[in-house]
């Protein structure tokens, strides 16, 4: 695979339309949230001051929790809760994919989410994931939240 173009991909986020998903997409994505849920619910803590990536990775190491920030949990589509499961969810793969919070990392973990998610929902995944943190990572800061397909 060759190198990942951050800019473009942060340039598909900030300049793309914003996507409302159908019903059908929101209830897919919830779904799919509470299943991948469940399977971890017992080793997630929730806190609501900011947690970095470094912050994380040491609670893992140290007490077998995964601690993860409710801190800016509003979202356009998703509930606080769903919005915090899925934050939980994408972290715990961070951690036991082995993935980096670069970029590379990023998609990694787009990727891997989208391996166990509906057809239907993968384009979120990658706009919620990948395009995000690109968005993020090339310009400093995180954008307004939004969901593009590209």
């Amino acid at each position: 695979m060759g190198q990942l173009d951050t800019a473009r991909l942060a340039e598909q986020y900030i300049s793309g339309q914003a996507v409302t998903p159908t019903p059908t997409e929101i209830d897919a994505f919830n779904q799919w949230v509470k299943d991948s849920y469940s399977r971890i619910d017992r080793y997630v803590e929730f806190t609501t001051v900011e947690v970095s990536p470094e912050m994380m990775e040491e609670y893992w190491k140290r007490y077998a929790v995964l601690l993860v920030s409710m801190a800016h949990i509003e979202h356009p589509f998703w509930s606080d809760d769903i919005n915090a499961k899925f934050r939980a969810i994408h972290d715990w793969d961070h951690i036991h994919g082995g993935f980096s919070f670069g970029m590379a990392g990023e998609a990694c973990a787009a990727g891997y989410a989208m391996s166990t998610a509906p057809e239907s929902i993968r384009w979120i995944l990658w706009s919620e994931i990948a395009l995000q943190a690109a968005a993020a990572i090339h310009t400093g800061e995180f954008q307004e939240q939004k969901l593009v397909r590209v």
